[in-house]
């Protein structure tokens, strides 16, 4: 059974999520509160696996406080954070992620799209909602292939450099595999080897860290938060 705490200042938007993930039975919603301390101990109470919660946005800066906070609560009771915003901003999504989400959803999600996401942040994966992985992608600039990375991505071999340039574009194992010429299986090998190695706990962090060093650059409006 998947545990999931709702996180939201708006009581109609926790009552929705609650009636939709109620109607799965591998989910269970085990608190609905508002953003603030209570959410806090809350959460290391009930021990959830998954987090959703309103970022509570700046206006001005994007910048996810709250988020950030539950994060480093999150990490002492394995659990997982997704981001629900109404804000279709890019900045949002970098932002968000950085602070240590694993997931972020608009609130407009439809319920089969909810559960998708709930089962695989719980089962350890990433996911982001398509609309903004699309633009994300769209806007995405390779650069010049560099014969020795630096930074932590020395550690990785010319092949797992490609398939950390498709992690970064927000492309499944199939996808890379097709690319590559490879199997799916021995994707999903390499990609267990590129988080060993670079240390980082999933697929977001490994592609946030390969924006970081420049092997793929950031949308110039992200640049410029």
């Amino acid at each position: 059974m998947i545990k999931v705490m709702l996180i939201d200042n708006e009581d109609l938007v926790r009552r929705g999520f609650r009636l939709a993930l109620g109607e799965t039975p591998d989910i269970s919603v085990v608190a609905d509160v508002r953003v603030g301390a209570e959410a806090l101990r809350m959460a290391r109470e009930r021990r959830p696996r998954v987090i959703l919660v309103d970022a509570g946005y700046s206006r001005q800066r994007g910048d996810p406080e709250f988020v950030r906070t539950l994060a480093r609560s999150a990490a002492e009771t394995d659990s997982r954070i997704i981001v629900l915003t109404s804000h279709d901003v890019d900045e949002y999504l970098f932002h968000t992620l950085k602070a240590g989400a694993s997931g972020f959803l608009l609130k407009a999600v439809n319920q089969e799209e909810l559960v998708y996401a709930v089962r695989a942040v719980a089962g350890g994966h990433a996911f982001i909602c398509p609309v903004m992985t699309r633009r994300l992608i769209d806007r995405f600039e390779i650069l010049p292939p560099r014969e020795n990375p630096y930074g932590p991505l020395t550690a990785l071999s010319r092949r797992e450099i490609q398939i950390l340039v498709g992690i970064a574009m927000g492309k499944s194992n199939q996808e890379i595999a097709r690319e590559l010429y490879l199997t799916a299986a021995t994707v999903k090998s390499h990609v267990s080897h590129i988080l060993a190695k670079l240390r980082v706990p999933n697929r977001v962090h490994a592609a946030l860290l390969a924006y970081g060093v420049g092997l793929v650059r950031l949308p110039l409006a992200m640049d410029r938060a």
